[in-house]
């Protein structure tokens, strides 16, 4: 059985996850980046999944987000959200900091990759990136998946005479775990042959309904309680298609919202998820030992 990776989008929170993979990378003695033969990431979910079928460590992702989230997360002008184009945070240093991790071509990717954007001026919006997008740069994919609105501004590119514009895939794929599965389906040596381990970015937390149920608390609970969180529908056909089994879902389990954008939440998320991992490490482990071959 081959081990695959999903994981979801959260901001800021991708630090959790990074924090339980570089564990499990300890006690496995190998990094998730060998032993994965396919990856799916959506928004920060992206950089994870890109990071990892590139051949970096756990370890040395987790680093990456530590030194850069507060670039990442820099604030534009308080008069923007007087503008008919708001958005929180300036995408410059994102794009530079994917550029110079991400350098190469997607078809250049040595194994599966399925990041979700959402195509804003074409006839679908869902847009996965994959292999199969040949030229496209690798940082451009990962940067459209990570464009949530009202957090960062689109991205866009001229393709053939005609622009394409692009956000945040947690659009529509928040968790990328069916774009996964649905990816591998149409790769003939994956099927009926894979396990899923799916990173829950969000964490999993009580949803309350809106206080606020005009246009704009519509809008914001929208964004905040689905489009930003990740539900567990996906999770459910997974198990449903390919066995409860073959999946193993990780995710903390806390009691209040988690902002994807609260830098100062970055120490406490780090600690769930390595009190997380403390709780299933056996099981865990013993999960992905399972999809290791034998000698």
């Amino acid at each position: 059985m081959k081990l695959t990776i999903s994981v979801s989008g959260g901001g800021a929170l991708g630090i959790g996850p990074l924090q339980f993979m570089r564990r499990l990378e300890e006690d496995l003695g190998e990094s998730l980046a060998n032993l994965g033969a396919a990856f799916a990431g959506t928004s920060t979910g992206s950089i994870v999944a890109a990071g990892l079928c590139s051949g970096m460590t756990a370890a040395e992702l987790y680093d990456l987000y530590r030194e850069n989230l507060s670039a990442i997360f820099t604030k534009v002008s308080a008069a923007k959200i007087l503008t008919n184009n708001y958005y929180r945070y300036d995408n410059s240093k994102l794009k530079k900091l994917l550029q110079r991790t991400f350098r190469y071509k997607m078809y250049e990717f040595k194994k599966p990759i399925y990041i979700p954007a959402t195509f804003m001026n074409g006839e679908s919006v869902e847009k996965v990136w994959d292999r199969g997008d040949g030229m496209t740069d690798q940082w451009f994919a990962v940067l459209s998946s990570c464009s949530a609105p009202t957090y960062f501004d689109t991205v866009s590119r001229n393709k053939d005479g005609k622009k394409e514009i692009y956000c945040d895939g947690g659009m529509w794929a928040n968790d990328p775990i069916m774009v996964l599965e649905s990816g591998l389906n149409k790769v003939k040596e994956f099927k009926g042959n894979y396990k899923i381990l799916s990173f829950n970015t969000g964490m999993v937390r009580p949803n309350n309904a809106p206080k606020d149920k005009s246009i704009v608390g519509w809008g914001k609970y929208v964004m905040d309680e689905w489009v930003a969180r990740t539900g567990n529908s996906g999770y459910f056909e997974a198990c449903a298609n390919i066995g409860e089994e073959n999946v193993c879902r990780v995710a903390p389990k806390v009691d209040s919202k988690f902002a994807m954008d609260d830098l100062s939440l970055v120490n406490e998320v780090s600690d769930i998820w390595d009190d997380l991992y403390n709780r299933t490490r056996k099981d865990v482990v013993k999960f992905v030992k399972s999809t290791i071959a034998k000698k």
